[in-house]
């Protein structure tokens, strides 16, 4: 008795692992999908902060720019610098006192001569601005930044990069980070000094809060790590500050530092919290070429979305481990006491080893009887099917090479499992997990094939539409970003393969001062705009083209077999229709190039060019090709 009970418990634990196997493979894949909708719910809960964040900073950055050049180039700098009276600094100070109070995005506006000494001066901050006395102006001479300036061309912009900020050589506290703009000034062949704007990184940051709720605002840090803004926090610069040298995104959260290794979004788990991050490139910036953006949503959160789903599938677990413990239970008694050797024996184990739907055929290959559970899957009898092939089940789906790797890993490991889609009675199709053994007698030769399978149709049929959904922009029901980047992929994959044959063309089009719209009528008569503009572009486009919404009030879209004269005549006939459909007289610009094999090189083409029709006065579409780009370049 004692030697028989390791082999009773042996043969119990392997017939509960058999019978366990599939249930245990639907119900991982069903927690895994569980924890796939959490990624997806958090990832869609955060992905219009971290874009809106994005987009409103390289916005301001390119406001500030434009502002900056003519600053930097105003006719009364120049006569301030040529002729310094009174009158003439006193109207420079008195203009710039206007551009810092309306614009707010500057800590310092300033004039250095070509010694680092301070001309004029100006100071602003959230509460105060003021023009500097003639006493406190500083000499700056000895900076790192105006040994920088002094090596940037005359017609050069130089961004010196993120810095400290510092008064008379100290460093100000509470700690303020500084990003310094320099335009040299040279006036009738002579270099006359430097005229440098310091941006006010924390009013700015502040500015990029999704619908300007403060909770919304993303942590910002620079591309080595450290932070450089973040809400109600103050470690930021820990690699010019050293007590800071700890907060640091690559120690604090190293699976997250490890996806932005190869990623430049996407959201990951980590500690306890979910972290949803995005980049953006800066240009021409010293020490800081890209900027990454995160927000944290802690696991509670995420997890009120799918608690429902999780307890029932615990339940169905459950359930499903007790009556597998059941039948465990009664299969290895009714072994210990009917143990057989026979093939009858072999038949009766491997049918319950299967799953409820079980089909058996003879050694060549004609069915011989089936359960009443198949019958209930696929619609056929055993009258029906007796004495026929399996091959009566199948869809077309799979190819010949399929089923002859199936037939050769039953004839080498006797076992073969894996997803098949077969036809039931009345032609609709099932997507089975399917499992076959064979049955060989005592020399080896194959006697007979038992097959079980579980339907998950409706799995497969859901994760399909969750998928789709996931592509979809919920307000216009066009494609997403994510479903557009996937899309450019796969057209510069196919520029590259058919250089000479294959033509496609990528617009990206924005509605024309859709703030106003917003101001104006109220932000739900801006989403009616998105929306009549998306309208439109489904209705004048081909079924072929791919339209997606890819930000707030911007839009792409990928042409296939598209030339780019063919693309600029298709793009002003959408421009002219959506303005005279429009009921609040849109108008919108674009730009298009064409798909060449490198997608981000193609997207920031579509952008100048995007930039440049704004830049023209709007509403028009302008077109830059890649040998336009490279005969600029």
């Amino acid at each position: 008795m004692h030697k028989r009970r390791p082999k009773i418990i042996i043969q119990f634990a392997t017939v509960f692992c058999a019978l366990a196997f599939v249930p245990f493979l639907y119900f991982y894949t069903q927690f895994t999908h569980i924890e796939q909708k959490t990624l997806e719910y958090v990832e869609q809960l955060n992905r219009n902060k971290l874009e809106y964040s994005k987009v409103e900073l390289q916005t301001s950055l390119l406001k500030i720019g434009a502002s900056l050049r003519y600053l930097s180039n105003n006719g009364m700098l120049s006569q301030a610098i040529l002729r310094p009276t009174d009158e003439n600094l006193d109207a420079l100070k008195e203009f710039w006192l206007l551009i810092a109070r309306t614009q707010g995005y500057y800590s310092q506006l300033r004039f250095l001569d070509a010694t680092g000494m301070e001309i004029v001066r100006i100071n602003s901050g959230e509460q105060f601005i003021e023009v500097v006395d003639q006493e406190r102006l500083q000499y700056k001479g000895d900076r790192d930044y105006f040994s920088f300036a002094k090596t940037l061309g005359d017609y050069d912009t130089g961004n010196f990069g993120i810095d400290l900020e510092r008064e008379q050589g100290s460093v100000v506290q509470p700690y303020k980070p500084a990003y310094r703009v320099i335009y040299p000034i040279t006036l009738n062949g002579e270099r006359k000094g430097y005229f440098i704007a310091n941006l006010d990184l924390n009013r700015i940051y502040h500015g990029l809060a999704y619908k300007r709720d403060p909770s919304n605002l993303p942590s910002v840090t620079t591309d080595d790590g450290y932070y450089l803004m973040l809400n109600g926090g103050d470690k930021i610069l820990g690699n010019r500050i050293e007590a800071h040298r700890d907060a640091n995104i690559a120690l604090q959260y190293p699976k997250l530092w490890s996806e932005l290794q190869l990623n430049k979004f996407g959201t990951v788990r980590e500690q306890d919290v979910w972290i949803s991050f995005t980049t953006a490139e800066l240009h021409d910036v010293e020490h800081v070429k890209e900027l990454i953006f995160f927000v944290r949503t802690p696991l509670e959160q995420a997890a009120t979305f799918t608690n429902d789903a999780s307890y029932d599938l615990y339940q169905q677990a459950s359930f499903i481990v007790i009556i597998i413990l059941l039948l465990t239970t009664t299969f290895v008694t009714w072994n210990h006491n009917h143990e057989k050797n026979s093939l009858d024996s072999k038949i009766a184990r491997a049918a319950m080893n299967g799953m409820s739907a079980v089909v058996i055929t003879d050694r060549n290959n004609r069915i011989i009887q089936v359960n009443s559970e198949f019958t209930r899957i696929s619609g056929y009898t055993l009258e029906d099917v007796k004495g026929q092939p399996p091959s009566l089940f199948a869809s077309g789906k799979h190819q010949q090479e399929f089923y002859m790797n199936m037939w050769k890993v039953l004839e080498e490991q006797g076992l073969w499992e894996g997803e098949v889609v077969n036809k039931r009675r009345d032609g609709s199709l099932i997507t089975e997990i399917l499992r076959i053994q064979t049955v060989r007698d005592r020399f080896g030769v194959i006697q007979f094939y038992v097959a079980s399978f579980v339907d998950i149709s409706q799995r497969i049929e859901l994760e399909n539409r969750l998928r789709e959904l996931s592509e979809k922009d919920p307000m216009t029901s066009l494609w997403n970003r994510r479903k557009f980047d996937t899309e450019m992929q796969t057209q510069a994959m196919l520029a590259k393969r058919y250089s000479d044959s294959e033509s496609a063309a990528l617009a990206l089009i924005d509605i024309d001062h859709f703030k106003r719209i917003n101001d104006t009528y109220g932000h739900d008569q801006g989403d009616e705009a998105i929306k009549q503009v998306a309208e439109c572009l489904v209705a004048q486009l081909r079924e072929t083209d791919i339209v997606a919404r890819i930000g707030g009030e911007e839009f792409a879209i990928i042409m296939p077999n598209t030339p780019l004269p063919e693309a600029d005549r298709v793009l002003n006939r959408v421009r002219v229709a959506i303005n005279q459909q429009s009921k609040l007289d849109i108008t919108v610009s674009a730009g298009v190039t064409e798909i060449s094999n490198k997608p981000q090189a193609t997207y920031k083409r579509a952008d100048i060019a995007l930039y440049e029709s704004k830049s023209l006065g709007r509403n028009q579409v302008s077109v830059l090709s890649v040998n336009e780009t490279q005969t600029i370049a």
